[in-house]
């Protein structure tokens, strides 16, 4: 006897209204359960599953991701390459179609993370099997020229060729949005512009509730928990501390994810997740320069979750983050001095860092939620639909009546049919008989 048969026979049986098939975006494969997009993809799952029980997810994934498994979640494995910039130009196409089993399975929806691959999966679905789904995405990386140095640029086309299948797609942030739209005109004329604008919506990420031990401390440690890259304005940063430095001497500046010291007021401990956090609740403020890219900035989202305030370059993405709870700078000047005025006046820091904590209240996962949820919603109302009841219809409802429980190959098998004819039509049709329900890979009675 298989000591699975009962669970497997149990999970079979739970109805699932709508498949799902999920794409990747993944840029650290040296350690994939740190890779933003499955800490992304995981928290979405995890919270949808709270609000609603009708999706099963299909994930393809280099490799099996222990974060990802749910229980209305399976994985098929499709390799990626490392390197990013290859990544997004390497469509692997046997793997997805050999793994797929499109005779035996369906997917409703798809939901790329991975813009540059969505036309060509487009292509592999609806033109190498029988399934015609609703594309939607989000979209974590694009590749603007005011942030790329390649001598051959070429992913952003890539890009909104990838937008444009999709009937909806998130992106970071209304700025990033605008950047997209800018570059788009290089490239696409102006009705290709306005449909890209219809596609991309914002859908700000959710706060991760942080578990940590709250720790005080007599220094003025002063937080840049980014990477410390230039992309990422940290030259211009140290060169603001410099400055103060050499008028005042009574703070630190902890940088994270630093290699070493550049400077003797800085601190670089590293700690895990739990002391991370606990180190950033210490903190007296944090800093986000200027980016160019205007995006999303998880490392204040980190910091704001403590109570830490966080002083932000005057731009809109940042607006977009942290609204009146964020305080924002002009310049370095301006930078140094509200610096000084949270060292110096102790009440107006405490001040901020309510103000941080009630954001992160209003910003935390079981929130967000629902603005991904609504693009789902959106998509199942985008489903193709059989428009009649015909006589293959009717075979097909006649045939799951009388076997009680069957597959998709089984249908196909009785009606003869292959790749020629969609089988989603008469899928989404099926979900509308009363008598009928859709299981993880099965058609039954109810």
């Amino acid at each position: 006897m298989n000591i699975f048969q009962f669970t497997d026979v149990e999970d079979n049986d739970k109805e699932y209204k709508y498949k799902i098939l999920v794409y990747p975006n993944i840029t650290f494969l040296k350690d994939l359960e740190k890779d933003s997009y499955v800490v992304v993809l995981g928290n979405i799952i995890r919270e949808l599953n709270k609000i609603r029980d009708d999706l099963f997810f299909t994930i393809i994934s280099p490799a099996h991701i222990n974060s990802l498994d749910f229980d209305n979640t399976e994985q098929i494995i499709a390799p990626q390459i490392s390197y990013p910039n290859s990544m997004r130009m390497a469509f692997p196409f046997k793997e997805v179609f050999s793994n797929i089993k499109w005779k035996e399975s369906d997917y409703d929806i798809v939901y790329s993370h991975l813009p540059e691959h969505t036309g060509n999966l487009k292509n592999l679905l609806c033109n190498s099997t029988n399934i015609s789904p609703v594309f939607i995405g989000y979209t974590h990386w694009t590749e603007f020229k005011e942030i790329t140095n390649y001598e051959y640029q070429v992913g952003l086309a890539y890009n909104i060729v990838g937008l444009l299948q999709m009937s909806e797609c998130g992106i970071n942030t209304q700025a990033q949005k605008n950047l997209v739209l800018k570059n788009a005109k290089e490239y696409f004329n102006d009705d290709v512009v306005s449909k890209l604008d219809k596609i991309l919506q914002p859908q700000y990420l959710g706060w991760e509730i942080p578990k940590y031990e709250k720790q005080t401390t007599d220094k003025n440690i002063i937080v840049y928990n980014h990477r410390p890259h230039t992309y990422k304005n940290y030259p211009w940063f140290l060169e603001q501390m410099d400055r103060l430095w050499e008028k005042r001497k009574d703070f630190e500046v902890w940088v994270p994810l630093a290699e070493s010291r550049e400077r003797e007021y800085i601190t670089n401990e590293k700690f895990d997740r739990i002391g991370y956090f606990s180190k950033l609740s210490s903190c007296l403020v944090g800093v986000c320069c200027r980016q160019k890219y205007e995006g999303w900035a998880v490392s204040a989202t980190d910091g704001m979750s403590v109570g830490v305030p966080y002083l932000f370059s005057d731009d809109m993405s940042y607006h977009e983050l942290a609204d009146g709870s964020g305080i924002y700078y002009k310049n370095g000047d301006d930078l140094i001095t509200k610096i000084e005025e949270l060292i110096d006046t102790p009440d107006l820091r405490n001040e901020w860092s309510d103000k941080a904590l009630w954001r992160f209240k209003f910003s935390v996962w079981n929130e967000a939620i629902h603005q991904f949820n609504s693009m789902i919603d959106y998509a199942i109302d985008g489903l193709p639909m059989l428009k009649a009841d015909t006589d293959s219809y009717n075979k097909v409802v006649d045939f799951i009546h009388k076997k009680k429980s069957v597959t998709k190959k089984e249908i196909l098998e009785y009606l003869g049919w292959g790749v020629r004819i969609s089988f989603s039509g008469y899928r989404n049709r099926l979900r509308n008989e009363p008598t009928i329900k859709f299981t993880k890979n099965r058609y039954e009675v109810r």
